[in-house]
């Protein structure tokens, strides 16, 4: 680990307008706390909006500077192995200044759009028991993987949960692991800050008092269930508007905190939460660690037993789509990623080509983003999707099972370059012409959304960057993910943030011929003229939906509905 850097305690040298590790253009200052300040900044290479948190060098060559400073970098280490959707993404770390031990490191994390937790109980007040549960259980997810690698988070606070916009729902972020405790191991050694101790032999507070574990308060050992105490707390917060332990006296709230249940049921009782949920979280609050719910993951279970069937009634609902015969009128959940839910395949839907300023083919209006109505069958059985073990099931899309090689399906068919839709196969195939950015945003079944960006590749090959708009994505077998990078024909899984496979996507370069460039969907083997299109990518989106022929060179798409 790099020493804290030497001097004058001062702010970082970072002004709007600065580019840093020579990529993140900073656009304005939106926070500080600390040991940092927080800025938006924009990725130049990849055009998306990011956080850069740069450490502020407060504290200086004191215990508290040096230590402050190994817990920033601590962060970016325990970030880096964390990879679950309701985690805080880091994208890069360095140092300011033109050496590494020049200048004060700084970390770039995904930008959240949607504030803090704490932002919106201010704004909103109390949340429904539903959403009260849904971010718990979102937290727990995200803190399962942690403790799974013997990182305790050690500040659960509302503070750090910040929200993203995902279609139509709000996606919970657990942030901060600035102060994450780490279990001994060898490998990481160097790589994290003592326990919360200075060189002096002095002890620093590394909790928030509103929010932190009693054993915290009292300086003994942490472990998972500590932050299991803190995440009950916010729940509590949740349903309740206020935090039940908001003393500025760390003694009177240690006292506090051996009546927990007593406060608890003082908060909930009166706004008629069940007595159900009142139990578990008085038992997650339990004063002895030892009494308390062991694993986070029970917790979510817990929670979410209380909401099926009777608190319905909490659920956003959503106008019923119309009916379709032999298909449940039934929706997608738009929820968070919690526990495992069968996969489904994807039935023939109808989804329309996004009209984003980039140049797509259909006349059709957009499809909102919520999710069409759940088919009836087949529904397969039940996967393990927790984020150490997923692994899409076998059988989801026979489509996919084996790419058709060139020549399937006899010779090759020529494709007009028009502006409407035209059968491959059984798809609705379509031209978009990518202009500016390289970035165009595509629609596949039950209106999931994906982004597409495409780059240059080491060898000078194009990689696609795949994100997803209103779901996860994931490659077939691998976990699911906001966003994919693929340097070869790949296929996709569509993953609702409740962990549901809704859609697959194939992604092919296809295979180059004099004059034109072919490629094999489903039983139709297809040609598009080089003139036309000088690069083209295919996405399919698979049986009855739509496929894409993606293109950044050649002709732009007519309007007329001829070739130009």
């Amino acid at each position: 680990m790099p020493s804290a850097p030497k001097g004058p305690q001062k702010p970082p040298e970072i002004k709007v307008g600065d580019v840093v590790l020579e990529r993140y253009r900073v656009v304005e200052q939106i926070g500080s706390g600390g040991h940092s300040v927080v800025f938006k900044g924009q990725d130049e290479r990849l055009s998306r909006p990011v956080c850069i948190k740069v450490f502020s060098g407060l504290g200086g060559e004191s215990g508290v500077g040096r230590t402050s400073y190994e817990h920033f970098v601590q962060e970016a280490f325990a970030l880096s192995r964390l990879t679950h959707p309701n985690t805080l993404r880091i994208y890069d770390f360095g140092h300011l200044g033109p050496k590494d031990s020049a200048g004060m490191p700084l970390q770039v994390c995904e930008y959240m759009n949607g504030g803090t937790l704490s932002n919106i109980i201010r704004e909103q007040g109390k949340q429904s028991l539903y959403e009260t549960v849904r971010v718990t259980s979102a937290m727990c997810a995200a803190l399962a993987e942690a403790h799974g690698l013997g990182i305790v988070h050690r500040d659960i606070k509302p503070q750090n949960i910040l929200f993203g916009s995902v279609g139509l729902t709000k996606l919970p972020k657990l942030a901060d692991f600035g102060i994450a405790k780490w279990s001994a191991d060898n490998e990481d050694s160097g790589q994290r800050a003592e326990d919360t101790a200075i060189v002096a032999g002095q002890k620093l507070a590394m909790y928030s008092p509103s929010w932190a574990a009693p054993e915290q308060l009292a300086g003994q050992p942490v472990s998972p269930m500590t932050d299991i105490y803190s995440l009950a707390c916010v729940a509590v917060y949740m349903l309740s508007g206020r935090a039940i332990f908001a003393d500025e006296d760390v003694y009177a709230g240690y006292k506090k905190r051996r009546h927990a249940d007593e406060h608890v049921k003082d908060a909930l009782q009166p706004l008629n939460i069940p007595k159900q949920v009142i139990a578990i979280l008085s038992h997650a609050l339990a004063f002895d660690p030892k009494k308390r719910i062991a694993k986070v993951e029970d917790l979510s279970a817990e929670l979410q037993a209380t909401t099926e069937p009777s608190t319905t009634e909490d659920q956003p609902r959503l106008p019923p789509p119309p009916a379709v015969p032999g298909r449940s009128t039934k929706p997608l959940d738009l929820v968070t990623p919690t526990t495992p839910v069968g996969a489904v395949t994807p039935p023939h839907a109808s989804p329309v080509v996004p009209q984003q300023g980039t140049q797509t083919t259909s006349t059709k209006p957009m499809p909102t983003a919520v999710a069409p109505p759940e088919p009836a069958a087949p529904v397969l059985a039940a996967a393990d999707l927790t984020p150490a073990t997923y692994h899409a099931p076998p059988g989801v899309a026979p489509w996919m099972q084996g790419a058709a090689g060139p020549g399937a399906g006899g010779p090759a068919r020529r494709l007009a370059l028009i502006d409407a839709p035209q059968p491959v196969a059984d798809r609705r195939g379509h031209f978009v012409m990518m202009t500016g950015s390289n970035s165009a945003d595509l629609v596949g079944q039950h209106g999931a959304k994906v982004r597409v960006t495409l780059l240059p590749g080491p060898t000078g090959q194009r990689v696609v960057h795949l994100k997803g708009l209103t779901c996860f994505v994931a490659h077939l077998g691998g976990r699911p993910s906001p966003a994919v990078t693929l340097d070869r024909t790949s296929d996709v899984a569509l993953v609702t943030p409740r962990a549901q496979e809704i859609g697959h996507l194939r992604v092919a370069q296809g295979t180059a011929a004099p004059g034109q460039t072919t490629f094999t969907v489903g039983n139709d083997h297809v040609a598009i003229a080089s003139d036309d299109c000088g690069d083209p990518i295919l996405f399919d989106f698979g049986p009855g939906s739509d496929v894409y022929f993606v293109y950044t060179r050649g002709r732009t798409v007519p309007k007329s509905g001829r070739r130009g």
